[in-house]
């Protein structure tokens, strides 16, 4: 096995480990707030503006961790790109 392929290996590895782990992580975040905002939104007087607070903050935990995946990807792909170089200048210098 190449040291290309090798690498590839250890990016996908670590890319799905980020991708799988950050939406386990996400649904764990949203599930453990989801019940003290629960018991807030029926207090009278202050229901209403914990729901408002309950739905920011699960907007804004939502879009943390899609930019961690999509970074994720993002770096992946680059990472790609830059194997492909390198395969590519391997093959050129073993003609």
């Amino acid at each position: 096995m190449t040291d290309v392929k090798r690498w590839r290996g250890l990016r996908a590895l670590i890319g799905d480990a980020i991708e799988h782990g950050s939406a386990a992580i996400e649904r764990v975040h949203l599930e453990t707030a989801r019940r003290p905002f629960a018991i807030l939104e029926q207090v009278p007087g202050i229901g209403e503006r914990a729901h408002t607070i309950h739905q920011i903050h699960d907007g804004l935990v939502s879009t943390v961790y899609a930019t961690i995946r999509g970074v994720n990807r993002a770096l992946g792909d680059t990472i790609d790109a830059a194997l492909d170089q390198l395969e590519q200048t391997d093959t050129r210098q073993g003609d």
